[in-house]
């Protein structure tokens, strides 16, 4: 089936959407998609055409930072890591944009050659076109200065993130060994050399990388989830252009109370979203009619 014969009749059959495919389009007061039931690359699909297709947010020619989750050298059924079947689909999505160069990093727990082969994450991108580039040297953050920062001054930020026209944050959403949330905030830290140094005021020190570039899009993993007790099959796919919103949803989607986590507040009071949505504003999908 045709990727567009497969949205249309996806969009059609759950009554999530009503008309095709410009009429959606053109009805973008759409700001987040939250999709469940489908798998990764077909909840993309749906997500994107529902905010608008990404041609919204690239613009041809413009060069592309996904930021991943790829941190750990654990398989992809693990759910500690970004599902690589997502991310192939976004590279070949961004192509089809116009974009001229996609690329992909990640500060890793783990050996990073390890992290990048074992969650399967660089061989489906590369087969789509990206390029993957380490993030385990420090010669490739250079200083850069925020002057509206009030934590991280002047931060050590990794060069693609000066390189690139913008940023499309894509998180593998899960609950730490620690209970912590791990979300779109925590996985822009990635770009950060020495983010453990602003560790006491980390709400704030996150807020100061927004002022320096916020993404473009947050594209929230939660198909696999991991938790500490054991990988949780949420299959759900949260969307926005607004980072506070994307963050707060899927962590409601996960059982955490939004409220707990400080750096959301503080990042709605500093303008850079919304906790809450109007009803209008948001799409909720849900796949009957999947690819198996």
């Amino acid at each position: 089936m045709k990727r567009r014969q497969f949205i249309t009749q996806s969009l059609l059959a759950t009554g999530g959407l009503f008309c095709l495919p410009k009429a959606y389009a053109a009805a973008n007061n759409t700001e987040l998609v939250i999709l469940r039931g489908g798998s990764p690359a077909e909840m993309l699909d749906l997500g994107l055409e529902a905010l608008g297709d990404l041609s919204r947010f690239i613009k041809p020619g413009q060069k592309i930072l996904v930021k991943p989750t790829m941190r750990w050298n654990q398989p992809p059924e693990s759910g500690q890591n970004t599902n690589p079947e997502l991310l192939a689909s976004l590279v070949r999505r961004c192509y089809e944009a116009g974009s001229r160069g996609v690329f992909l990093v990640d500060q890793t727990q783990d050996k990073w050659t390890k992290c990048y082969k074992t969650s399967g994450i660089e061989r489906m991108v590369k087969d789509a076109g990206a390029k993957i580039l380490p993030g385990n040297k420090d010669f490739l953050y250079p200083e850069v200065d925020i002057p509206n920062a009030r934590v991280m001054k002047h931060p050590k930020i990794h060069e693609l993130v000066q390189e690139v026209d913008l940023i499309i944050n894509v998180p593998a959403a899960q609950i730490l060994p620690s209970n912590e949330y791990f979300g779109a905030f925590h996985n822009l830290k990635g770009l950060i050399w020495d983010a453990d140094q602003y560790q006491q005021e980390e709400a704030q020190s996150m807020l100061d990388l927004l002022h320096y570039k916020k993404p473009s899009l947050n594209i929230m993993d939660a198909y696999r989830v991991a938790t500490p007790q054991g990988v949780q099959d949420y299959k759900s796919l949260i969307i926005s252009r607004d980072i506070v919103s994307a963050e707060a949803y899927t962590a409601r989607r996960l059982g955490i109370d939004p409220d707990s986590l400080p750096y959301i507040g503080l990042a709605a009071q500093a303008g850079f979203g919304k906790t809450e949505q109007a009803k209008e504003h948001i799409r909720s999908i849900v796949l009957k009619n999947t690819r198996q």
